[in-house]
Protein backbone atom coordinates (compact mmCIF):
# COMPACT_ATOMS: atom_id res chain seq x y z
CA UNK A 1 0.00 0.00 0.00
CA UNK A 2 2.54 2.27 0.63
CA UNK A 3 4.30 1.47 -2.37
CA UNK A 4 1.80 2.36 -4.67
CA UNK A 5 0.97 5.93 -2.40
CA UNK A 6 4.50 6.82 -3.39
CA UNK A 7 4.25 6.12 -7.16
CA UNK A 8 1.47 8.60 -7.28
CA UNK A 9 2.39 12.23 -7.97
CA UNK A 10 3.53 14.22 -4.58
CA UNK A 11 0.03 16.73 -4.76
CA UNK A 12 -2.27 13.54 -5.09
CA UNK A 13 -0.36 11.52 -2.03
CA UNK A 14 -0.59 14.76 -0.36
CA UNK A 15 -4.18 15.07 -0.58
CA UNK A 16 -5.01 11.39 0.09
CA UNK A 17 -2.98 11.69 3.40
CA UNK A 18 -5.05 15.11 4.36
CA UNK A 19 -8.36 13.28 3.56
CA UNK A 20 -7.89 10.81 5.44
CA UNK A 21 -6.24 12.45 8.10
CA UNK A 22 -9.42 14.65 7.93
CA UNK A 23 -11.58 11.40 8.47
CA UNK A 24 -9.64 10.51 11.46
CA UNK A 25 -9.76 14.01 13.27
CA UNK A 26 -13.63 14.23 12.86
CA UNK A 27 -13.61 10.70 14.54
CA UNK A 28 -11.41 12.23 17.16
CA UNK A 29 -14.38 15.14 17.44
CA UNK A 30 -16.74 12.35 17.88
CA UNK A 31 -15.21 10.53 20.73
CA UNK A 32 -14.32 13.66 22.48
CA UNK A 33 -18.48 14.23 21.97
CA UNK A 34 -18.70 10.78 23.04
CA UNK A 35 -16.74 11.06 25.99
CA UNK A 36 -18.42 13.91 27.59
CA UNK A 37 -21.32 12.21 28.80
CA UNK A 38 -19.06 11.23 31.44
CA UNK A 39 -16.34 13.76 32.45
CA UNK A 40 -15.93 17.14 31.76
CA UNK A 41 -13.75 17.85 28.64
CA UNK A 42 -10.68 19.65 30.77
CA UNK A 43 -10.42 16.00 31.97
CA UNK A 44 -10.89 14.66 28.24
CA UNK A 45 -7.53 17.15 27.94
CA UNK A 46 -6.06 15.49 30.50
CA UNK A 47 -6.43 12.12 29.14
CA UNK A 48 -5.55 13.41 25.75
CA UNK A 49 -1.91 14.81 26.89
CA UNK A 50 -1.03 11.56 29.16
CA UNK A 51 -1.69 8.81 27.05
CA UNK A 52 0.36 10.94 24.42
CA UNK A 53 3.29 11.31 26.96
CA UNK A 54 3.10 7.49 27.59
CA UNK A 55 2.93 6.91 23.40
CA UNK A 56 5.73 8.77 23.20
CA UNK A 57 8.05 6.94 26.22
CA UNK A 58 9.67 4.70 23.99
CA UNK A 59 11.26 7.04 21.74
CA UNK A 60 12.37 9.12 24.85
CA UNK A 61 13.91 6.11 26.29
CA UNK A 62 15.65 5.24 23.35
CA UNK A 63 16.55 8.81 23.16
CA UNK A 64 14.93 9.60 19.48
CA UNK A 65 13.93 13.10 21.87
CA UNK A 66 15.35 14.01 24.19
CA UNK A 67 13.45 17.10 25.88
CA UNK A 68 15.66 18.23 28.76
CA UNK A 69 18.36 18.77 25.99
CA UNK A 70 16.03 21.54 25.10
CA UNK A 71 17.47 25.51 25.08
CA UNK A 72 14.65 26.99 24.44
CA UNK A 73 11.80 25.27 27.61
CA UNK A 74 10.36 28.79 28.13
CA UNK A 75 9.49 29.03 24.59
CA UNK A 76 7.84 25.41 24.78
CA UNK A 77 6.01 26.26 27.85
CA UNK A 78 4.50 29.37 26.59
CA UNK A 79 3.57 28.01 23.37
CA UNK A 80 1.97 25.01 25.93
CA UNK A 81 -0.01 27.06 27.31
CA UNK A 82 -1.46 28.48 24.07
CA UNK A 83 -1.59 24.67 22.57
CA UNK A 84 -3.53 23.65 26.04
CA UNK A 85 -5.84 26.53 26.23
CA UNK A 86 -7.09 25.88 22.99
CA UNK A 87 -7.17 21.93 23.10
CA UNK A 88 -9.39 22.81 26.02
CA UNK A 89 -11.51 25.35 24.41
CA UNK A 90 -12.00 22.92 21.26
CA UNK A 91 -13.04 19.98 23.10
CA UNK A 92 -15.35 21.88 25.10
CA UNK A 93 -16.88 23.35 21.65
CA UNK A 94 -17.33 20.14 20.35
CA UNK A 95 -19.23 18.77 23.63
CA UNK A 96 -21.49 22.02 22.86
CA UNK A 97 -21.90 22.30 19.36
CA UNK A 98 -22.86 19.91 16.58
CA UNK A 99 -20.42 18.31 15.10
CA UNK A 100 -20.89 19.68 11.99
CA UNK A 101 -20.99 23.24 13.33
CA UNK A 102 -18.10 23.34 15.52
CA UNK A 103 -15.80 22.15 12.42
CA UNK A 104 -17.05 24.70 10.41
CA UNK A 105 -16.39 27.59 12.64
CA UNK A 106 -12.78 26.38 13.66
CA UNK A 107 -12.56 26.95 9.60
CA UNK A 108 -12.31 30.24 10.70
CA UNK A 109 -8.50 29.82 12.17
CA UNK A 110 -7.21 31.16 8.82
CA UNK A 111 -9.29 34.45 9.29
CA UNK A 112 -7.71 35.48 12.63
CA UNK A 113 -4.12 34.50 11.62
CA UNK A 114 -4.35 37.01 9.02
CA UNK A 115 -5.04 39.36 11.94
CA UNK A 116 -2.78 38.19 14.33
CA UNK A 117 -0.19 38.48 11.51
CA UNK A 118 -0.76 42.47 11.24
CA UNK A 119 -1.11 43.39 14.58
CA UNK A 120 1.27 41.04 16.65
CA UNK A 121 3.96 40.50 13.90
CA UNK A 122 2.91 43.59 12.43
CA UNK A 123 3.06 41.97 9.10
CA UNK A 124 1.94 44.30 6.36
CA UNK A 125 -1.35 42.74 5.33
CA UNK A 126 -2.89 44.48 1.88
CA UNK A 127 -6.07 45.29 1.15
CA UNK A 128 -6.84 42.20 -0.74
CA UNK A 129 -6.09 40.12 1.93
CA UNK A 130 -8.34 42.35 4.65
CA UNK A 131 -11.35 42.19 2.19
CA UNK A 132 -11.38 38.74 2.26
CA UNK A 133 -10.54 38.33 6.10
CA UNK A 134 -13.74 40.70 6.40
CA UNK A 135 -16.05 38.84 3.93
CA UNK A 136 -14.74 35.27 6.09
CA UNK A 137 -15.84 37.15 9.22
CA UNK A 138 -18.81 37.68 7.69
CA UNK A 139 -19.50 34.13 7.00
CA UNK A 140 -18.92 33.43 10.85
CA UNK A 141 -21.70 35.93 11.77
CA UNK A 142 -23.83 34.28 9.08
CA UNK A 143 -23.38 30.95 11.14
CA UNK A 144 -23.93 31.89 14.66
CA UNK A 145 -26.51 34.42 14.04
CA UNK A 146 -26.27 36.77 17.21
CA UNK A 147 -29.14 38.99 16.18
CA UNK A 148 -31.30 35.97 15.89
CA UNK A 149 -31.24 35.15 19.16
CA UNK A 150 -29.23 31.85 18.31
CA UNK A 151 -26.11 32.85 19.55
CA UNK A 152 -25.09 29.80 21.71
CA UNK A 153 -22.05 29.39 24.45
CA UNK A 154 -20.89 27.12 22.00
CA UNK A 155 -20.43 29.22 19.30
CA UNK A 156 -18.16 31.52 21.52
CA UNK A 157 -16.12 28.86 22.83
CA UNK A 158 -15.47 27.56 19.21
CA UNK A 159 -14.47 31.12 18.01
CA UNK A 160 -12.26 31.59 21.33
CA UNK A 161 -10.47 28.16 20.04
CA UNK A 162 -10.20 29.46 16.37
CA UNK A 163 -8.44 32.25 17.69
CA UNK A 164 -6.23 30.78 20.52
CA UNK A 165 -5.14 28.07 17.45
CA UNK A 166 -3.91 30.99 15.69
CA UNK A 167 -1.76 32.25 18.47
CA UNK A 168 -0.77 28.59 19.12
CA UNK A 169 0.78 28.19 15.06
CA UNK A 170 2.16 31.33 15.60
CA UNK A 171 4.72 30.14 18.60
CA UNK A 172 4.95 26.95 16.55
CA UNK A 173 6.50 28.57 13.74
CA UNK A 174 8.98 30.36 16.00
CA UNK A 175 10.07 27.02 18.02
CA UNK A 176 10.43 25.16 14.43
CA UNK A 177 13.70 27.64 13.78
CA UNK A 178 15.29 25.30 15.63
CA UNK A 179 13.34 22.90 17.67
CA UNK A 180 12.42 19.22 15.75
CA UNK A 181 8.92 18.32 15.17
CA UNK A 182 9.23 15.45 17.29
CA UNK A 183 10.84 17.96 20.16
CA UNK A 184 7.74 20.29 19.96
CA UNK A 185 5.43 17.18 20.11
CA UNK A 186 7.01 15.89 23.37
CA UNK A 187 7.48 19.40 24.83
CA UNK A 188 3.17 20.18 24.15
CA UNK A 189 2.73 16.56 25.66
CA UNK A 190 4.80 16.71 28.94
CA UNK A 191 4.15 20.41 29.83
CA UNK A 192 0.09 20.00 28.69
CA UNK A 193 -0.04 16.75 31.38
CA UNK A 194 1.69 19.12 33.91
CA UNK A 195 -0.83 22.06 33.67
CA UNK A 196 -3.72 20.19 33.45
CA UNK A 197 -3.14 17.79 36.63
CA UNK A 198 -4.78 19.78 39.07
CA UNK A 199 -8.14 21.35 37.15
CA UNK A 200 -8.69 17.65 36.17
CA UNK A 201 -8.40 16.52 39.52
CA UNK A 202 -11.11 19.50 40.34
CA UNK A 203 -13.80 17.73 38.22
CA UNK A 204 -12.28 14.48 38.27
CA UNK A 205 -15.37 11.46 37.93
CA UNK A 206 -13.95 8.17 36.93
CA UNK A 207 -15.06 6.74 33.57
CA UNK A 208 -16.20 3.34 32.73
CA UNK A 209 -14.91 0.96 30.40
CA UNK A 210 -16.19 2.42 27.69
CA UNK A 211 -14.95 6.19 28.57
CA UNK A 212 -11.31 4.54 28.85
CA UNK A 213 -11.80 3.21 25.58
CA UNK A 214 -12.54 6.62 24.13
CA UNK A 215 -9.76 8.19 26.22
CA UNK A 216 -7.59 6.10 24.43
CA UNK A 217 -9.16 6.53 21.08
CA UNK A 218 -9.02 10.14 21.52
CA UNK A 219 -5.19 9.70 22.41
CA UNK A 220 -4.33 7.40 19.51
CA UNK A 221 -6.55 8.66 16.95
CA UNK A 222 -5.32 12.33 17.53
CA UNK A 223 -1.75 11.37 17.19
CA UNK A 224 -2.56 9.03 13.84
CA UNK A 225 -4.32 12.77 12.82
CA UNK A 226 -1.66 15.02 13.45
CA UNK A 227 0.90 12.44 11.19
CA UNK A 228 -1.25 12.26 8.38
CA UNK A 229 -1.71 15.65 8.77
CA UNK A 230 2.08 16.59 8.49
CA UNK A 231 3.23 13.77 6.04
CA UNK A 232 -0.05 15.50 3.71
CA UNK A 233 2.35 18.35 3.65
CA UNK A 234 5.82 17.21 3.31
CA UNK A 235 4.47 15.17 0.37
CA UNK A 236 2.76 17.99 -1.30
CA UNK A 237 2.66 21.49 -2.01
CA UNK A 238 0.55 23.06 0.48
CA UNK A 239 -1.00 25.52 -2.27
CA UNK A 240 -2.57 22.27 -3.70
CA UNK A 241 -3.36 20.14 -0.60
CA UNK A 242 -4.80 22.87 1.73
CA UNK A 243 -7.80 22.99 0.43
CA UNK A 244 -8.80 19.14 0.64
CA UNK A 245 -8.36 20.04 4.76
CA UNK A 246 -12.31 21.22 4.22
CA UNK A 247 -13.21 17.81 3.39
CA UNK A 248 -13.61 17.29 7.05
CA UNK A 249 -16.89 19.53 6.89
CA UNK A 250 -19.08 16.72 5.17
CA UNK A 251 -17.08 14.03 6.71
CA UNK A 252 -18.75 15.97 10.25
CA UNK A 253 -22.12 16.10 8.77
CA UNK A 254 -22.21 13.11 8.08
CA UNK A 255 -20.59 11.39 11.57
CA UNK A 256 -22.96 14.04 13.36
CA UNK A 257 -26.09 12.36 11.10
CA UNK A 258 -24.70 8.76 11.80
CA UNK A 259 -24.38 8.99 15.61
CA UNK A 260 -26.50 11.67 16.43
CA UNK A 261 -29.16 12.73 13.82
CA UNK A 262 -27.97 16.07 13.39
CA UNK A 263 -28.45 18.27 10.46
CA UNK A 264 -27.08 21.52 10.01
CA UNK A 265 -29.47 24.28 9.27
CA UNK A 266 -29.07 26.49 5.96
CA UNK A 267 -26.68 29.12 7.43
CA UNK A 268 -24.43 26.77 8.38
CA UNK A 269 -23.61 25.92 4.60
CA UNK A 270 -23.80 29.13 3.53
CA UNK A 271 -21.20 30.75 6.09
CA UNK A 272 -19.27 27.74 6.08
CA UNK A 273 -18.77 28.19 2.05
CA UNK A 274 -18.24 31.97 2.48
CA UNK A 275 -15.27 31.40 5.61
CA UNK A 276 -14.12 28.33 2.92
CA UNK A 277 -13.87 30.63 0.21
CA UNK A 278 -12.37 33.71 1.93
CA UNK A 279 -9.82 31.02 3.87
CA UNK A 280 -8.63 29.46 0.14
CA UNK A 281 -7.90 32.91 -1.04
CA UNK A 282 -5.97 34.43 1.54
CA UNK A 283 -3.64 30.81 0.97
CA UNK A 284 -3.90 31.56 -2.50
CA UNK A 285 -3.13 35.03 -2.00
CA UNK A 286 0.38 34.11 0.69
CA UNK A 287 1.23 31.43 -2.05
CA UNK A 288 1.38 34.41 -4.97
CA UNK A 289 3.27 36.51 -2.71
CA UNK A 290 5.89 33.92 -1.72
CA UNK A 291 6.33 33.33 -4.98
CA UNK A 292 7.10 37.01 -5.74
CA UNK A 293 9.53 37.46 -2.73
CA UNK A 294 11.38 34.34 -3.98
CA UNK A 295 11.48 35.91 -7.87
CA UNK A 296 12.73 39.36 -6.65
CA UNK A 297 15.27 37.67 -4.12
CA UNK A 298 19.08 38.73 -5.35
CA UNK A 299 20.52 35.75 -6.73
CA UNK A 300 23.50 34.73 -5.07
CA UNK A 301 26.68 35.34 -6.34
CA UNK A 302 29.19 32.89 -8.00
CA UNK A 303 31.84 32.26 -6.45
CA UNK A 304 35.10 34.11 -7.26
CA UNK A 305 38.02 32.00 -9.01
CA UNK A 306 40.81 32.49 -7.26
CA UNK A 307 43.86 34.30 -9.77
CA UNK A 308 46.78 31.63 -10.46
Amino acid sequence: MHDWLRRLPPNVQGALWLVSGGFIFTSTSAMIRLLSAQVESVQTAFFRAALSVILLLPMIAAGRVKPWHSKRIVGHFWRTAMGTGSMVLGFYAVSMLPLADATAIAFSQPLFSVVVAALVLGEKVRWRRWSATVIGFAGVLIMVRPGEGSLQLGALVALANAAAVSLSILLVRRLSDSETPLMILTQFAIFSTILLTVPAILVWRWPDLWGWVLAVGIALSATVGQYFWVQAFKAGEMSAVAPFEYMRLPFAVFVGWLIWGEMPVIWTYLGASIVIGSALYIAHREHQLARQRRRAAPAPKPLETPAP
